[in-house]
């Protein structure tokens, strides 16, 4: 009998990046060398089966996703080309802005074709593009802007969906359009928009472990896009990469300087934050410094992940950066030495604030690494460990927080142990999968604390975060401070692809739900009280299940979560206490900066204690 693993997180590989960079490296990382995998037509067809088999929805709209198979097709190759309904591709100047309306040329693989495909002058097409760069230049989109430009996207596709279905784009279209990618394979070898890369600081050693572009890559392409037409969280890939992608959020050390960068591309590069006691902090470097080059070498327009290849480096190696500082004028060396960066899933620390607050940050829902107690266990242990040192101090804690901030989820069966380890009794979850009676999931363990419970939750909390806040919103067992979280509801079994050991099959096959009876989906979680996490206090837009393409739509609820808590009178005991506004004020200019949502959570569980 095969082992499914069951899912819960918004991170889809190949799809979905965020717009931060951690600074670090792996010395003892040899590269891998290139190995001998193959992902080929019959394995395309492995996954189209699979999705009759194992896909949450049995009635799929197949011409769909033949048509999203062929498009993830042609724009795989090194030469992409773009695939369009023939009566879209006439009148797209009424969807497309004049400056996206690329020069190009159209044909059919076959005259009758409804549909074609258009091959842009690459040439033009790099022009316009530097152009948009250059009149783009570190300039950042407002809110409105970006909600606007997530609203034409979905009606361009929208659009072009409608005007797919008109022309019944099947199977058989679809195995004609990779017939021609086959024949015609060397003529789009050649990679296009060479000056954007470099533009764009592509490292030229990176082209030598380059796998040579080949069938194997449209075809997986093909399978991605297939799946791509059912949900944004269903996809195949390597399954090193998975491997990889649970490496970073799993605890593990590397080599680096150790802060947070954002920006990149054709905005500035910003120190978000150095890590405490980091190599950075160590030479100086301060949040809110810009970035403006490495080792003499400017930075403009680089992408974030190729600064970040810059800046890492090995322990006791140095780099320079150049930055630049507001309220000072020119630009300033920092020199800093590289150094070993500790990265721990579960970390714990009293307050500094108040030391009668306990803290526990958990990054993912991972299972642990050799060597390593299980995540329960930690938190347990962290629980014991704060309390103990509380103790000694003199001050005994009387809160605890779980900061489930960023955390994107994983492993349904951890979500489920760690909801239970704070919840006496009661659901914790529920997950509806078609044709199966519902897999109802109950507290059973004592919890390991009486301690009055915060849950710090924001966007990027999603999936099994999403089932724990919940449910010890439903409980009462803790208030819920933050903003409202990703919204992703859906479960998904991970197994190897069938005859193709060397890549895994993530496809969605449930659905959860709080013990309300209410599916998360879409909505996400709503705070008890929203607590912002800008040094203005306000809530900015965030990206969020809603905003992606094809996801399962939310299924409407009537009922009501009520707040266990007086809310009312927890707000107004925290206005009247007003410590988070002079704190955060008087280090307003700290070189690490304050974590805003933190701090600002101190008053109102004051308030939780504090008022009944």
């Amino acid at each position: 009998m095969k082992r499914i693993v069951y899912l819960l997180s918004f991170f889809t590989l190949l799809s979905f990046a965020l717009p931060v960079g951690f600074i670090s490296c792996e010395p003892e990382a040899k590269k891998a060398p290139n190995r001998v995998t193959n992902f080929t037509y019959q394995d395309f067809e492995t996954v189209v089966k699979s999705v009759d088999k194992f896909y949450i929805d049995k009635n799929i709209n197949k011409n769909r996703a033949f048509t999203d198979a062929a498009s993830f097709a042609v724009l795989s190759m090194p030469h992409p080309l773009y695939i369009y309904p023939e009566s879209y591709f006439n009148e797209r100047e009424k969807y497309d802005d004049k400056e996206d309306l690329w020069p190009g040329k159209t044909f059919k693989i076959s005259p009758s074709d409804k549909f074609v495909l258009f091959d842009p002058d690459y040439t033009l097409v790099e022009k316009i593009q530097k152009e948009k760069l250059k009149k783009n230049e570190n300039r950042k989109l407002s809110d409105a802007e970006v909600k606007k430009l997530i609203e034409k996207e979905k009606l361009k596709k929208s659009v072009i969906a409608a005007k797919w279905e008109e022309i019944n784009f099947s199977r058989k279209e679809f195995d004609r359009v990779v017939t021609y990618i086959q024949d015609n394979i060397e003529t789009y070898k050649t990679p296009v928009l060479k000056g954007l890369v470099e533009l764009d600081g592509e490292l030229p050693d990176e082209e030598e472990d380059k796998k040579e572009f080949s069938m194997e890559q449209v075809f997986l392409a093909a399978a991605n896009g297939y799946l791509n037409s059912l949900d944004p969280h269903s996809n195949v890939f390597l399954k090193e990469m998975w491997e990889e992608s649970m490496a970073k959020i799993s605890d593990g050390s590397f080599e680096g300087i150790g802060a947070i960068l954002s920006g990149g591309g054709s905005r500035e590069v910003v120190v978000e934050n150095p890590l405490e006691g980091s190599p950075a902090v160590k030479a100086g470097i301060r949040s809110g410094d810009t970035i403006v080059a490495v080792d003499g070498k400017v930075i403009k327009n680089l992408t974030l992940d190729k600064v970040v290849k810059k800046i890492k480096g090995p322990k006791a190696t140095k780099v320079v950066l150049t930055i630049t500082r507001k309220g000072n004028t020119g630009k300033t060396d920092i020199e800093v030495i590289r150094d070993k960066i500790t990265i721990k899933n579960v970390t714990h620390h009293i307050v500094k604030e108040n030391p009668q607050v306990g803290y526990i940050k958990l990054t993912g829902f991972v299972k642990p690494g050799p060597g390593e107690a299980p995540i329960d266990t930690q938190i347990a242990n962290a629980v014991v460990e704060m309390e103990q040192e509380a103790k000694e101090s003199g001050k005994p804690l009387k809160a605890l927080i779980l900061d489930l901030r960023g955390n994107s989820g994983g492993y349904l069966d951890l979500a489920i142990d760690i909801a239970d380890m704070f919840i006496e009794k009661g659901m914790i979850v529920f997950t509806r999968t078609p044709f199966r009676s519902d897999e109802e999931k109950y507290a059973k363990n004592k919890d390991i604390t009486k301690l009055p419970l915060v849950v710090l939750i924001n966007s990027k909390s999603a999936s099994a975060s999403e089932i724990v806040a919940s449910a010890i919103q439903h409980h009462g067992r803790g208030i819920l401070l933050g903003e409202r979280t990703f919204g992703k509801a859906t479960v998904q079994s991970l197994n190897n692809l069938e005859n193709n050991p060397d890549y895994l099959l993530k496809i969605t096959n449930a659905r959860y739900y709080s013990p309300s009876g209410k599916t998360i989906q879409v909505v996400g979680v709503s705070p008890d009280i929203e607590v912002s996490e800008e040094p203005d206090g306000g809530f900015p837009f965030r990206y969020r299940e809603e905003d992606m393409w094809n996801h399962l739509p939310l299924i409407p609820h009537e009922g009501v979560v009520k707040s266990k808590f007086n809310v009312n009178a927890i707000k107004e005991f925290a206005k009247k206490n007003g410590k988070a506004d002079a704190f955060l004020k008087s280090h307003a200019n700290d070189a690490i900066k304050p974590d805003y949502m933190l701090i600002r959570s101190l008053d109102y569980i004051e308030g939780m204690l504090n008022t009944k």
